[in-house]
């Protein structure tokens, strides 16, 4: 099976790229940072490395031709690359609010309309979109990232609606926060106190593990790690105002959490 992901320099992207060609897969991958790539992946014949900036739609059409050109056709895509900047409403940077908003939505879009149409046309493939929890819980303090993955979660499934006649899955995965570069940025930031509210970070591989066993098997339309933080989120995001109800409890809750071994 050939494989892309994106972000697949470090992270979640760079476990599900490492665990997918040690599980015999072709991966090709993907990330704004070429050389870290090859350095991270040389002498591993089953990983392409490609240089991929998500936020262009012109470098998507242009990676996808490339694949119709070599008569490589790719069987799953899985949208990894996402950046956090935390901030309120009120102090929000206008440049991290562009950033988010290109790397995070834009660029699951441009990926997910550069590859649908080879996969239509093969009435075959499978689109992964790592979104996250924080596309249920509406969390104060990451305002825009929370923002940019509930629009994840709402393309992902209108995608899916659009796809599915044609025999092309779309996912939306949503992870809890994940052991990665992005966590350590928000540990201390009183802005993201609500990452370290609930139980335990997650790690990369388990993410990967998920991704490339269930989910791929399956083919659901969303999937949550942990489960049960799926679960309240829908219970939150029906119901906003018992979510607002909780926050003091847990921004103290995680603030208290930011030097837990847990995360």
């Amino acid at each position: 099976m050939n494989i892309l992901v994106t972000g697949a320099a470090n992270g979640i992207g760079a476990a599900i790229t490492e665990a997918a060609a040690s599980g015999g897969h072709s991966v090709v991958a993907a990330d704004l940072d070429l050389a870290a790539l090859e350095t991270r992946w040389q002498g591993n014949k089953s990983i392409t490395p490609v240089a991929l900036d998500v936020t262009s739609a012109e470098a998507w059409a242009d990676l996808a031709q490339q694949f119709e050109q070599q008569r490589r056709p790719i069987d799953v895509l899985i949208n990894v690359a996402g950046v956090l900047r935390s901030g309120p409403a009120g102090e929000l940077a206008a440049t991290d609010v562009h950033l988010m908003i290109d790397v995070n939505v834009k660029g699951v879009i441009f990926g997910t309309n550069a590859l649908a149409p080879a996969m239509i046309k093969r009435k075959a493939g499978h689109i992964i979109n790592v979104g996250s929890i924080a596309a249920l819980f509406p969390t104060p303090g990451t305002t825009v990232y929370a923002a940019s993955k509930f629009a994840v979660r709402g393309f992902s499934l209108a995608a899916a609606g659009d796809l599915r006649p044609h025999g092309v899955a779309v996912t939306l995965f949503g992870p809890g926060p994940v052991r990665t570069a992005m966590l350590e940025l928000q540990r201390g930031d009183a802005n993201a106190a609500l990452t370290f509210s609930r139980g335990r970070a997650l790690t990369p591989d388990e993410v990967a593990a998920a991704i490339l066993g269930p989910v791929l098997k399956k083919r659901p339309l969303e999937y949550y790690v942990p489960w049960s933080d799926g679960l309240l989120g829908k219970l939150c995001n029906s119901f906003p105002k018992l979510f607002f109800s909780q926050l003091k409890r847990a921004r103290k809750r995680g603030a208290e959490n930011f030097g837990s071994d847990a995360f």
